[in-house]
């Protein structure tokens, strides 16, 4: 499966029609005095994205035994608007002019405006949160806490060329692994009292959220904006240090690390510019050392799912394996 293949060519007819449930959720939830804030919040949602969190917690709560989906709409819907609020703040970290194919919130309302509707968002989603069991909120604050910490550390790190991989590979699992753990792991709470199923299916999210920033950045040097709905060396452009930029400041010596360090340091780059760092990266095996630890986690995430007993879910869960790693191609 490609990148750009729908998730809905491959799940479960039920989860499908959940999604939709929580698409009209996610909606109810948008409306402000001023209705300024619900517009930024409508922009970037009715954008789009594949919605792959709330799918993994409804995957989450029917891979574990869980059968009655009302108990899961509402918090679904409040982890995709806590993952939006996070998009909303990093484009405005980033400086970023495109996301999901269309100017970014921050560059058509103003850094202040797109701000205000991220904290927005959070809020609304805090306020579902309070509905469930203390053992859930506790899930989801740990994982926008984890969220806030990766965000610094990304920040701190910019233009950092002596970055290491491990520390690269904390930095993900805060920004990105968290939250799709936390999307698997709450369904799972949710549908069982089984602390082996949660745990199998929590170690098997933290897996595929590695493997999944992992080919996402080796899709800014090898993929095109069609596919990823940003600019082509859209980190190095930022001065953010992926795993194929560390690991190819590693492997390139003389000239060519010099000149790759040059235009990481460097504030504002040229397309030219750009294109000449993912050419020194590309003459590396970087992508390949990349690509290599990102099967090693979907090996893993595999390994836990296959645990669980045999259900048309569970199915599902594997296919996202092979989605996220295949999307390099």
């Amino acid at each position: 499966m490609k990148l750009t293949q729908d998730m809905n060519d491959f799940l479960v007819e039920d989860i499908l029609e959940d999604l939709k449930l929580i698409e009209r959720e996610l909606y109810t939830h948008l409306e402000s005095d001023p209705p300024l804030l619900g517009e930024i919040a409508t922009y970037l949602i009715s954008a789009g994205g594949k919605r792959v969190r709330p799918a993994l917690t409804l995957l989450g709560f029917k891979a574990a035994g869980g059968e009655d989906i009302q108990i899961v709409i509402p918090i679904s819907a409040a982890i995709e608007l806590i993952h939006t609020a996070s998009l909303l703040h990093d484009d405005i970290n980033d400086g970023s002019p495109i996301r999901r194919g269309q100017i970014t919130c921050n560059r058509k309302y103003g850094d202040a405006n797109a701000l205000i509707a991220g904290d927005f968002l959070f809020v609304k989603a805090f306020r579902i949160g309070g509905m469930y069991d203390w053992e859930i909120v506790k899930i989801i604050a740990d994982a926008c806490s984890k969220l806030a910490e990766g965000e610094i550390l990304q920040d701190y790190n910019r233009y950092n060329t002596d970055l290491s991989i491990d520390d690269y590979l904390v930095t993900i699992e805060k920004k990105t692994a968290s939250l799709i753990t936390t999307c698997v792991k709450v369904g799972a709470v949710l549908s069982t009292n089984s602390p082996e199923v949660v745990e199998y299916l929590a170690d098997y999210a933290h897996n595929i959220g590695m493997a999944f920033q992992i080919t996402d950045d080796i899709l800014d040097v090898k993929g095109t904006s069609d596919i990823t709905g940003k600019p082509r060396g859209n980190d190095i452009r930022e001065g953010q240090l992926s795993i194929v930029t560390i690991k190819a400041l590693e492997m390139t010596n003389g000239a060519g690390r010099k000149r790759l360090e040059e235009i990481i340091k460097k504030r504002e780059n040229s397309d030219e510019e750009i294109e000449e760092a993912i050419a020194i990266i590309n003459d590396t095996q970087a992508t390949k050392f990349a690509y290599d630890l990102a099967i090693e986690y979907a090996d893993k995430a595999r390994s836990q799912l296959m645990k669980l007993p045999e259900s048309d879910y569970r199915d599902n869960l594997e296919l996202i394996i092979e989605m996220i790693i295949e999307r390099y191609y």
